[in-house]
């Protein structure tokens, strides 16, 4: 049994197959929050009337995952996610509890044979609660994902998004150029010649800043029963992904504000980009131009590939010349490259032992 399971900020994906090249793929989604709504007869009998599981927590009832968009009308708090800040909470007990059921929700029994699942952690992930000296238990990062695999029986590898993505959308250009993953909490990169890594990186901005950068300012809010305000970024982020909304040419003041948002996010990401190419060697190669590939679910917002080359080829002169292409499917680019990761590493198990 090989596995792929992508902790995004966002959605939790996997990607599992039970037997050999050629058998049938299974995946699963799971949007990455919850809701809490009080515990109360009426808000009980609403959701069993519509078949939503929940967890009953102290005095509240918790949703999670798929759930919480359904039943949104119960509550206008926005929900919790269960990466704050692109991490692991270190005190939010029921996001890590929620995390260990999901984990296993996500993942299929293991089989008799060998078990092993590719885990991506949030690209921000920087094992902060064992740096502030929390003990093992209490404990962020991607070593608490890490053993919530390894108790579904798997045995857990670690790998980067941007890492993974490169393997699954690449097949045709050796794996040499620039792998980004624009995600919710961070956006990561990677620079490869012929699949090996020579050089990675991430920054704290993706999506979820941008859509509450753009609530902040245009002030949007939605308020809960008790009058508190909320910025309203499911309203923003739902906008955003229409097809008729293209960054590089906005119509209105809203779609000018998103337009800025993004070319600063990107400017940043080129920025780092260019700094590295010019210490890598075997990238940089006279008129031919350098490959980028864009993956995440933020990359899917229209006008992003235009708007990240044309940041490149300014910061570099005119110089260099770049063919930014959006992966297909981005949002499962990294689930799928996870998978093949599993498949490479098997392999190399097997002929180790052999």
């Amino acid at each position: 049994m090989i596995c792929a399971l992508d902790f995004g900020c966002g959605t939790l994906r996997s990607l599992c197959r039970s037997g050999g090249p050629g058998s049938r793929l299974q995946r699963l989604e799971m949007r990455s929050e919850y809701s809490a709504v009080p515990d109360t007869a009426l808000h009980r009998r609403a959701l069993s009337d519509q078949g939503v599981p929940y967890a009953v927590g102290e005095g509240v009832l918790l949703i999670v995952g798929n759930d919480v968009e359904r039943t949104r009308w119960l509550t206008r708090i926005p929900a919790t996610p269960m990466f704050p800040g692109g991490r692991v909470p270190c005190a939010d007990a029921p996001a890590r509890q929620l995390l260990h059921i999901l984990t296993g929700c996500l993942l299929p029994r293991v089989t008799d044979g060998e078990n092993l699942c590719v885990m991506i952690a949030p690209s921000a992930e920087k094992r902060a609660g064992e740096r502030e000296g929390l003990p093992a238990e209490t404990a962020g990062g991607a070593e608490f994902l890490s053993r919530l695999v390894e108790m579904s029986g798997f045995s857990a590898v670690q790998l980067g998004a941007a890492e993974a993505a490169l393997l699954s959308v690449w097949p045709d250009s050796q794996y040499t150029g620039v792998s980004v993953v624009l995600g919710a909490e961070s956006s990561s990169w990677c620079l490869a010649r012929r699949g090996l890594v020579q050089a990675s990186g991430w920054l704290p901005a993706g999506g979820n800043w941008v859509d509450s950068e753009l609530a902040k300012q245009l002030r949007l809010h939605v308020w809960d029963a008790d009058g508190a305000a909320y910025l309203d970024t499911v309203r923003v982020s739902s906008w955003r992904r229409q097809q008729s909304v293209d960054v590089r040419q906005p119509r209105d003041e809203q779609e000018q504000v998103l337009s800025r948002l993004v070319r600063a996010v990107l400017q940043q990401l080129a920025t780092v980009v260019v700094q590295q190419l010019e210490h890598t060697e075997g990238l940089v190669q006279a008129l031919r131009p350098v490959q980028v590939v864009l993956s995440g679910g933020f990359a899917a917002t229209s006008g992003v590939p235009e708007l990240l080359a044309e940041q490149l080829s300014l910061l570099c002169g005119g110089s260099q010349r770049f063919l930014v292409q959006r992966a297909v499917a981005p949002d499962t680019a990294v689930v799928r490259g996870g998978l093949i990761y599993g498949e490479l590493e098997l392999r190399s198990q097997r002929s180790w032992a052999a």
